[in-house]
């Protein structure tokens, strides 16, 4: 009973250790090599793809990427392109083949996913096809099967010190022809590490043998199952992957404490090749070697009389047959339950992440010296990419060029994510337009799960060397009834982070929902507005009471956060009303519900004075208002209307959501505004995708 529990346990580590190697990553530790604000989001996001291939950190620094590899501390690392589509990894162990692949593989499927490739650079190409596994194991092999071999002939124990010695000597033998073969296989490699190789393949053998020989003959057959299952099975996992990364936990631990995984590891640290630690397996394979050949030597004088009286001979004859009958039933079981276990296998693929290196062509706009330019181009009907859309806020870029974000944008029938999408990108250059592309032509931040998607409220920029960083706060939206204009719930506010290079097309590196998602709107939808000032990120919340009233506004509050951790809602804090408090809840109004703001709006400073500008009373206000405040947290208070703009609700003509431009066309005492246009017959728009384009005005800012 007891040989057939070990058989099992040992056939159970084996296929379950098969089924954990998929030939993919399980946390390889690997290293992002760019600005902390870049990385900082794809490091969380490397680290959440299924299955984790890798577990990812971040430096900004390539010379001390270069000193992790070195040091063994990562296996990759990714130096990101800012000025272009094309990374760099350099692998650390580019010699192990299967390692290597699965490396390649996996960063080649996350950078396509975002339309960019990559450049694989790696200094021990030399290497390319070694590989220490198959080596080590058959080495522990050889010592296992040296001793089955001494013990069916001879019995498990040795009657006479002549035949202890003998034992000692063949195993000896054997181990002298392993670190031979050793030092012939690593011929191209100096002297030294050819020693060095040919020492732990011998260790290996004496381990393996004497760790036997002391199972054997504590435990008898049991014993030998044991040994079977310690040195044999517990490395197969680790033999069929290629490498431990290859391999989930348990095994990938476990392997690492079995002697061939130990001598795999003492190979690679015997060669040169950097290894984070070789301590644990120095540990396994002198351990297993001392004890193995202190039970060995004990026998003689204290094990012997308890298993064979003097005199006695122990038989062995019995489990000789039986020890046949249970390596073929074992072989067969395991040959079928590892080809079931591998037809079943499915792999596991990551999410993902829509791609951003494309633009569409030039659309010429001519200058734009004033209102009317601004409003001519919004005639224009030469973009099929970008027929229409509502919001349009906007940001200028540090290369001269303005980034436009709009809300839910129509594209034209003919191309690909054809209809409407719930948000879309537009550059603008000197006399030009060019509309942002994902590869599918959806949305360019994209929809979630669940058919939530991403209306954009606010846009801002800052700019880095060589490049800017984009945030656009947007609120993700769940449609609720697709007849009804008002059909749909918004469930919480979102950051989208692109990177831009100078000159070149915005690369999306990460979206984070802020909160769970929470139809109350008594929370503050973050980023309704947003201003960069000094340091800080200031993001503006709005938020009312439920059901209120029609023509209720909304209440609007502030946080603040370095821009550079944004995307960590941790590094958030809010304004109570007299400082500032990392409690959300306990955010005050700087503008009350009561004749209050839209719930998207517009929030800058100029000339030391910052301004919130929005439609009083929300989508069925008329007054274009301003309100004023010395300081970016209030008190803000309402300055007589400088404009009125109608709903238009009762004409089937929408006018709703006007934005401050503060970086466009700027003129003293006066603010480029733009409000969204839409119909209340959706056929019409259909027809004429002119109906649902932005209008610009000018107002004068108030005195006070």
């Amino acid at each position: 009973m007891l040989c057939a529990v070990l058989v099992l346990i040992a056939l159970g580590w084996i296929v379950t250790g098969l089924r954990a190697d998929s030939g993919e990553l399980h946390e390889a530790p690997v290293v992002l090599v760019g600005p902390d604000v870049v990385t900082a989001p794809l490091v969380k996001q490397v680290n959440a793809v299924p299955g984790r291939p890798f577990s990812a950190g971040a430096v900004d620094d390539p010379a001390e990427a270069a000193e992790l590899l070195a040091g063994g501390e990562v296996v990759a690392a990714l130096e990101l392109d800012l000025s272009g589509t094309q990374d760099q990894l350099r692998l650390a162990t580019a010699h192990r083949p299967a390692l290597a692949r699965a490396i390649r593989a996996e960063v080649s499927r996350i950078e396509k996913t975002r339309g960019r490739t990559v450049a694989f650079v790696s200094s021990t190409d030399q290497h390319e096809a070694r590989s220490f596994s198959p080596l080590t194991f058959a080495t522990a092999l050889a010592g296992f099967l040296l001793v089955c071999v001494v013990s069916l002939v001879w019995g498990p124990l040795a009657p006479t010190l002549p035949r202890l010695l003998a034992r000692l000597t063949a195993l000896a033998a054997l181990a002298m022809g392993a670190g031979l073969s050793g030092w012939l296989l690593a011929a191209p490699l100096p002297a030294g590490e050819r020693m060095l190789l040919g020492s732990v393949l011998a260790a290996t053998v004496i381990a393996a043998g004497a760790l036997t020989f002391a199972c054997e003959v504590i435990g008898g057959l049991p014993g030998l199952l044991l040994a079977a299952a310690v040195i044999v099975a517990g490395p197969v996992p680790l033999l069929l992957a290629g490498d431990r990364l290859l391999l989930t936990d348990p095994w990938s631990t476990g392997s690492g404490w079995t002697i061939a995984g130990a001598a795999e590891s003492l190979s690679w640290a015997a060669v040169g090749d950097a290894h984070p630690g070789i301590a644990q397996p120095l540990v396994t394979i002198v351990g297993s070697a001392l004890l193995g050949l202190v039970v060995l030597v004990a026998t003689r004088w204290l094990v012997r009389g308890v298993v064979a009286p003097e005199g006695a001979h122990l038989s062995v004859g019995r489990w000789r047959g039986s020890l046949g009958a249970v390596l073929v039933s074992a072989t067969c079981l395991t040959v079928l339950v590892t080809a079931v276990t591998s037809a079943l296998h499915g792999q596991t693929v990551p999410r993902p992440l829509p791609s951003l290196a494309s633009t569409t062509q030039c659309v010429p706009s001519g200058p734009v010296e004033d209102v009317d330019d601004l409003n001519r181009i919004t005639r224009l009907r030469a973009e099929p990419a970008l027929q229409g859309g509502d919001v349009g806020v906007s940001a200028a870029l540090g290369d001269g060029r303005s980034i436009w974000m709009f809300g839910d944008t129509l594209r034209d029938k003919d191309l690909p994510g054809a209809g409407f999408v719930r948000n879309s990108m537009l550059l603008v250059e000197p006399d030009c337009l060019r509309v942002v592309l994902p590869e599918s032509g959806g949305a360019i931040i994209p929809d979630r799960d669940e058919g939530v998607g991403y209306w954009p409220m606010s846009v801002t920029s800052l700019d880095k060397p060589g490049y800017a960083l984009v945030v656009v706060a947007a609120q993700r939206v769940r449609t609720t009834d697709s007849e009804d204009a008002f059909g749909f719930e918004a469930l919480g506010p979102a950051i989208a982070q692109f990177v831009v290079p100078d000159g070149g097309v915005p690369q999306l590196i990460a979206v984070t929902d802020i909160g769970a998602d929470d139809a109350d709107t008594r929370r503050p939808m973050w980023g309704a507005a947003a201003a960069v000032s000094g340091e800080w990120l200031y993001l503006y919340g709005t938020a009312r009471e439920p059901d209120p009233p029609l023509g209720t506004g909304f209440a609007l509050h502030v946080a603040r956060v370095a821009p550079d951790q944004v995307a960590d809602p941790d590094r958030w804090t809010y304004w109570d009303g007299t400082a500032w408090t990392k409690r959300a809840a306990t955010s005050s109004e700087l503008i009350p519900a009561t004749d209050g703001v839209s719930q998207t709006l517009s929030v800058f400073e100029r000339d030391g004075r910052w301004y919130a500008f929005s439609k009083s009373d929300e989508f069925l206000g008329d007054d274009l208002v301003f309100w004023t405040s010395s300081s970016p947290t209030g008190p803000f208070r309402a300055q007589p209307p400088v404009g009125t703009l109608p709903s238009g609700v009762a004409a089937g003509e929408l006018r709703y959501m006007p934005l401050a431009h503060p970086d466009i066309l700027e003129e003293p005492g006066s603010v480029i505004v733009s409000y969204s246009r839409n119909s209340t017959d959706l056929g019409a728009v259909l027809r004429d995708p002119l109906l649902y384009r932005p209008k610009f005005i000018r107002v004068d800012l108030p005195d006070r």
